[in-house]
């Protein structure tokens, strides 16, 4: 008897295909993502939208973003506690085999810094100058 290795490969080499496939085309998006900050507002003004039309879109946004932001930056905080005690409490009942090695407790708590940096600087930006 004799098995066909040839449709295992086919099909690994499809979904290889699919993967290359959706990076090329991520890829492509994040150009013309980055583009889009030259290109589009020449686009616009070319056809005669100009960005004195956009500053009502900006006063309509300006109320919600105090809002939008703490509730961001408290749902991220909630996220990492959440993620902290758990970690904790596995840790405590054993169920870790292994103890963090050095780069991870260092990564650890450089993670956690960066995170209360992050809103202690939303925080400042909002205590310095409120916003509309």
């Amino acid at each position: 008897m004799t098995t066909d290795t040839h449709s295992r490969s086919n099909s690994r080499q499809a979904g290889g295909d699919t993967a290359r496939t959706v990076l090329a085309a991520g890829g492509l998006l994040a150009a013309f993502g980055m583009a889009s900050c030259c290109a589009l507002p020449v686009a616009l003004s070319m056809l005669g939208i100009g960005a004195a039309s956009l500053v009502g879109i900006g006063y309509m946004a300006a109320s919600y973003q105090r809002e939008l932001l703490l509730l961001a930056a408290t749902l991220c905080l909630a996220a990492v506690a959440f993620l902290y005690w758990r970690q904790w409490r596995g840790r405590a009942s054993g169920s870790c085999a292994t103890a963090p090695t050095r780069i991870q407790t260092v990564t650890s708590w450089t993670s956690l810094a960066s995170v209360a940096a992050a809103v202690a600087l939303i925080a400042l930006t909002f205590w310095i100058e409120p916003p509309l």
